[in-house]
């Protein structure tokens, strides 16, 4: 069976709900995105047979602005990564001195708005483990939407119970446990439809031309986490790519051997960059000609 599915993440909640049990998770919650929803496309409630999620509108709700304690960086530099995978990112500030943001109201907005506008979505998804979003369950319910709800630790009975299926917090966190070298992302990843070029077809030029294109669009500035490298190849050269990442065993050995790439370590974590040629040097003024202040 095929759901034909929206998701709606309310990222500064699952941000902090994650960090409280795990923060590398959290982490690679952030950093990336395509690895946990290409493990939510073969996600199983109480289906008995095998089932697949086309998920058509991706919608993510950040307060660029918002940070973690412990954690003193904002919330606006995951927001790339995102943009990058495919998903609107809505933007929703602090309306108080608090720090109250719109962001769950803006979510049940949409909602309804996505009932009114996409009949042909049958599944919601809420990546939030807040009850006030029970309501909005229940309403999805009467209008014979499937629902499956984000259950952290504390997550409300009524809330559990509304929905039809949950993604339990720990099974989720289990995902990032090895997220290294993204083989559970191959494992994981359903077939695309994209032609799969054969490994030995692909060349290390390859490889380099992709990562270029990919900062070229990305910026001056950009880091891109090594695993979301990972699924980049995968995506684009098909994942039997991932079996010995062309001889050199691991992903970072890989990009290593990338001619222009970086591997960086930042919190505990590793990103890619591009080395950037330093700018030319200015021509050397003609002869007779003398500038004067």
């Amino acid at each position: 069976m095929q759901y034909v599915s929206a998701i709606f993440v309310d990222f500064d909640n699952i941000y902090g709900c994650l960090y409280r049990q795990l923060p590398s998770a959290a982490k690679s919650f952030a950093n990336e995105p395509a690895f946990w929803l290409d493990a939510l496309r073969n996600m199983r409630g109480n289906e008995q047979e095998e089932t697949s999620h086309n998920f058509v509108v991706r919608r993510c709700y950040m307060n660029p602005a918002g940070m973690i304690q412990g954690d003193n960086e904002p919330f606006s530099r995951f927001r790339q990564h995102f943009v990058r995978d495919g998903w609107e990112v809505i933007d929703t500030p602090p309306l108080t001195s608090r720090g109250k943001t719109s962001a769950d109201i803006q979510i049940v907005m949409d909602i309804m708005d996505a009932i009114a506008h996409f009949e042909h979505v049958a599944e919601y998804v809420i990546m939030a483990a807040d009850a006030d979003y029970t309501p909005i369950v229940i309403r999805l319910r009467k209008h014979m939407k499937k629902t499956v709800v984000y259950a952290a630790t504390n997550t409300a009975v009524a809330y559990r119970a509304a929905c039809d299926s949950i993604i339990d917090e720990k099974q989720f966190i289990e995902l990032f446990h090895d997220n290294e070298v993204p083989a559970a992302a191959a494992q994981a990843q359903a077939d695309s439809g994209r032609s799969m070029i054969a490994q030995a077809e692909i060349k290390l030029d390859d490889v380099r031309d992709k990562l270029q294109r990919h900062f070229d669009e990305s910026g001056l500035d950009y880091n891109a986490p090594l695993p979301s490298i990972g699924h980049l190849l995968m995506n684009e050269f098909g994942k039997e790519i991932s079996k010995d990442w062309l001889g050199f065993k691991t992903l970072r050995e890989l990009v290593r051997h990338v001619e222009g790439t970086d591997i960086v370590a930042e919190n505990r974590q590793l990103f890619v960059r591009l080395r950037r040629s330093p700018p030319a040097a200015a021509p050397a003024k003609a002869r007779g000609i003398v500038e004067t202040g």
